[in-house]
């Protein structure tokens, strides 16, 4: 059994460190020479892998309590059920990291090479782009003349900036008029709220609950408090995580669903849990004070203190990064136009 354990752990390893190297050293030698690649960055792929191996490592843990007990025949049932859960979650998050690492777009200053999973590549001059939509803060979607939409990049996406500067140079009539439809939009409200990446956080947290809660009911036991009262206090932790994290995870899910600020050229509103709802006007807004941090080399909003006469109302982007970039820009927009002290 240990030559097993042994084994399993050997292969796990080599496969983490395989997804990791392999498909980032294909990935850089597939980039054409002369061009530059816009792709996700790796560290959202990572994030997929680590998912699957996170469930398969948890899932592994109790394998070995459950081998070490004796493997009673009782919960089998409940046990293969874990496992081909794991397996299965593995396999969907390397599949979901492969095709992610699949997608790039390959581009130079004459045409952009797009490749997508399961579709053939696709070569577009930059003089074939007649329309963009979006916002160059978050998300830009390109457009031939008949109105096909070929492309959406994101600021996420390893060299956004550059990709957008020669979008720029190469089709500045094309951003004029995108400039000029954002000036004559219509106002709109929007929001600044938690980031997607916390949402699949909390889902996975409340997906382990109701696995927790399906093998209690396929277990059949009539108290199932019983075996916690009579388990030792190192197996608390095999027991408890599952219904713990996942009650957390709902909680979560219920601070996010209502901490968000929703604002437009007129107003903001800021919502907490439980607080009752704010609303602050620009024009009654006398003083600004942005805290900044450095990460990555990179300087970054990290706090918005917001000063009116009725107090002081704190926004912090820690968590709040869905919609960040749209609502400084906002702010920087709003400090202008009513000439707020920052």
């Amino acid at each position: 059994m240990e030559k097993l354990l042994f084994t399993l752990i050997l292969v796990l390893a080599v496969g983490i460190i395989y997804l990791i190297t392999g498909r980032n050293r294909r990935q850089i030698n597939k980039i054409p020479e002369g061009m530059a690649i816009l792709c996700q960055p790796p560290g959202k792929r990572y994030v997929v892998y680590a998912l699957g191996v996170l469930a398969v490592v948890f899932v592994g843990i109790f394998s070995i309590l459950y081998i070490m007990d004796g493997a009673p025949r009782e919960a089998r049932g409940m046990w293969s059920l874990c496992v081909a859960m794991a397996i299965l979650l593995l396999i969907v998050t390397i599949f979901a990291g492969n095709i992610m690492a699949r997608e790039c777009i390959y581009f130079n200053g004459d045409t952009i090479q797009i490749e997508k999973a399961f579709q053939k590549p696709r070569t577009v001059r930059w003089q074939e782009i007649r329309k963009i939509d979006g916002s160059f803060d978050n998300m830009v979607n390109l457009y031939l003349s008949d109105g096909t939409k070929i492309l959406t990049v994101g600021i996420g996406m390893v060299n956004y900036e550059l990709f957008c500067d020669v979008l720029r140079k190469k089709r500045p009539e094309t951003v004029a008029v995108y400039y000029r439809s954002q000036v004559y939009e219509s106002p709109q409200k929007r929001i600044l709220r938690y980031g997607t990446e916390y949402y699949i956080l909390a889902g996975l947290g409340i997906l382990i609950l109701l696995e927790y809660l399906a093998m209690l009911l396929l277990s059949g036991e009539e108290n199932p408090l019983r075996g916690f009262s009579q388990s030792e206090p190192s197996e608390w932790f095999s027991l408890l995580f599952a219904p713990i994290y996942g009650v957390a995870c709902l909680i979560f899910l219920f601070i996010m669903c209502n901490t968000r600020v929703w604002y437009s050229e007129e107003k903001m509103m800021i919502k907490h849990p439980i607080r009752k709802e704010t609303e602050l006007y620009w024009r009654n807004i006398q003083r600004i004070e942005a805290v900044t941090a450095v990460k990555q080399g990179k300087r970054t909003w990290k706090k918005l203190r917001i000063y009116t006469k009725e107090g002081v109302y704190k926004i912090s982007f820690a968590y709040l990064t869905h919609g960040k970039d749209d609502f400084m820009a906002e702010v920087l927009k709003m400090v202008e136009k009513y000439e707020i002290i920052n």
